[in-house]
């Protein structure tokens, strides 16, 4: 297993341990606990929410609204795990079941990051002037006013 993965199985099995994601007696609906990525620009976190009826999977981000653009907190949903799907399988299979939509959910958001052409940061989507240049950078070399 990859060393992401291996982190990312641990932080499930301690999450199992407190019960936080399995035992509906402790689970306190619209509760998130997040999962943070290393090595990617301000360090994304990945969360797990738990709702009345499972798991969402996704992360959160800056988006960017209106005629003079200006940054708002955005709620990215990508992937839900029923409970009702979730008790079909046994201890192992739901930490295997969790594991696997944690990490499509990471690779998703690691997608989404790029190195800028000037400083070599890695940088996501929403803090990029094109593809290859951060906000940052498009200020410095391209006169951009943000």
């Amino acid at each position: 297993m990859k060393p992401l993965k291996n982190k990312a199985l641990e932080w499930i099995i301690s999450l199992y341990e407190l019960g936080y994601i399995n035992d509906k007696e402790k689970i306190i609906n619209d509760n998130s606990v997040y999962f943070n990525l290393e090595g990617y620009g301000e360090h994304p976190e990945i969360y797990i929410r738990t709702t009345d009826d499972g798991l969402e999977f996704g992360f959160e981000a800056t988006q960017w609204d209106g005629p003079i653009p200006a940054s708002v907190p955005g709620v990215y949903k990508k992937h839900y795990l029923t409970w009702g799907n979730l008790q079909l399988l046994n201890k192992e299979e739901q930490q295997e079941m969790v594991l696997e939509l944690l990490m499509k959910t990471i690779n998703s958001r690691k997608r989404q990051y790029r190195k800028c052409q000037f400083c070599g940061e890695k940088v996501a989507v929403e803090h990029r002037f094109d593809k290859d240049t951060c906000h940052g950078c498009a200020s410095t070399n391209f006169g951009v006013l943000y």
